[in-house]
């Protein structure tokens, strides 16, 4: 019993630092859209106070980057936040280049945990992918 009760003082002591984006790419009506959840604790942390739409808009576009295969940023809108037990939901929709060929990366959290990881999941035309990325991880092709 006695190992049970340090192994959970461990983990409250260390916690996971994750966040997990779903992208979507829809041919349909040419559109992207981003899906990040990530814990409600984690994003006051980084905001320095509560998480209001704004805030979390600001962060989320500072810290994740999609761009074209020539270069230029991808506009994203903000679509919303939802809060559900201790995570945030957060959205950003923006159009599709027709010719593809996106590069991302995810640096949420990477300046206040070092041991932070960022998972994304992507969806396009019926098929799926994954990334991950970690703190110094370059922008990587959306698969």
């Amino acid at each position: 019993m006695r190992a049970g009760v340090a192994l959970l003082v461990a983990l409250a002591a260390h916690p996971l630092h994750t966040t997990l984006t779903q992208i979507e790419l829809r041919g349909a009506d040419g559109s992207v859209q981003l899906t990040v959840r990530a814990f409600s604790d984690d994003l006051r942390a980084a905001l320095g106070g509560d998480v209001s739409d704004s805030a979390a808009s600001r962060y989320v576009r500072s810290t994740v980057t999609l761009v074209d295969r020539t270069g230029r940023a991808v506009p994203l809108a903000w679509c919303g936040l939802r809060r559900w037990d201790g995570v945030l939901w957060l959205c950003l929709r923006g159009p599709a280049p027709a010719a593809g060929g996106l590069l991302l990366r995810v640096g949420l959290l990477f300046e206040l945990y070092a041991d932070q990881i960022n998972i994304v999941q992507t969806k396009r035309d019926g098929r799926r992918g994954a990334l991950l990325f970690t703190r110094g991880d370059p922008p990587r092709p959306v698969p």
